[in-house]
């Protein structure tokens, strides 16, 4: 969720507070109860909508480990292949297992998927050569199930920006929603309140004032600072 939207959030939350530990002040008057139930529901619905982001910090996590995990299998390929290849003296099958750690994650993304599938395709035909080099039985699975895994990844960054960017707008309206409420209702009510309960007002305005968000403003000046330029 968007930093602006996490100052707000805190703002509605703070009010809510207020609104709950004064309650029997305003809980006969109709009008009030029915639009601070209505900002319950709007924040409400704001804790739900963003919990549907997916993150593409955490994608590019689990993308770089699912490489990790490809190359190390490929790695063990590549040894029992290289040394199967020498022993055989076939330069040309040893050409297809030569590579290091490092030499495995050179290029692009693309380029390191293909170059893992291609090892495991070079083994399939001499899998048993290689199990005799102490090469696992399932290591050739192991590639092309950790392969496919990753491969799975390449294609989510596209979706999860879509799908965050449908989060966000959805989001934004929500919050606007909540802004209208407060502003044009509650701030307005809140008036009948500032000298028969000045206590009650006073908290409530601080409240809305908290992490420099105010009736009206759309960005943070500094912490605990309105803008009242």
């Amino acid at each position: 969720m968007k930093d602006v939207f996490v100052r707000k959030l805190k703002m509605y939350r703070n009010v809510q507070s207020v609104l709950t530990a004064r309650k029997p002040i305003w809980e006969n008057f109709v009008p009030f109860v029915t639009t601070a139930a209505g900002l319950d529901a709007l924040t409400g619905n704001i804790d739900a909508k963003s919990n549907e982001f997916k993150g593409s910090k955490s994608l590019s996590k689990e993308k770089e480990q699912a490489s990790l995990t490809m190359r190390t299998a490929a790695l063990v390929i590549c040894g029992a292949g290289s040394a199967y290849a020498s022993m055989q003296k076939d330069d040309g099958l040893k050409e297809k297992f030569n590579f290091s750690k490092s030499e495995l994650k050179k290029g692009n993304e693309i380029e390191i998927y293909s170059r893992c599938l291609s090892i495991a395709k070079a083994a399939e035909p001499i899998l048993q050569k290689l199990v005799d080099f102490n090469m696992p039985g399932d290591q050739i699975t192991v590639l092309n199930d950790a392969a496919a895994a990753f491969n799975a990844l390449l294609s989510a960054p596209r979706s999860v920006i879509k799908s965050d960017k449908s989060t966000n707008e959805e989001l934004e309206k929500l919050f606007r929603e909540c802004d209208v409420l407060l502003n044009d209702q509650i701030d307005k009510m809140m008036l009948t309140f500032e000298n028969s309960q000045a206590d009650f007002y006073t908290e409530y305005t601080n409240a809305r004032a908290i992490g420099g968000w105010g009736k009206g403003k759309k960005e943070m000046k500094g912490e605990g600072v309105i803008d009242n330029s």
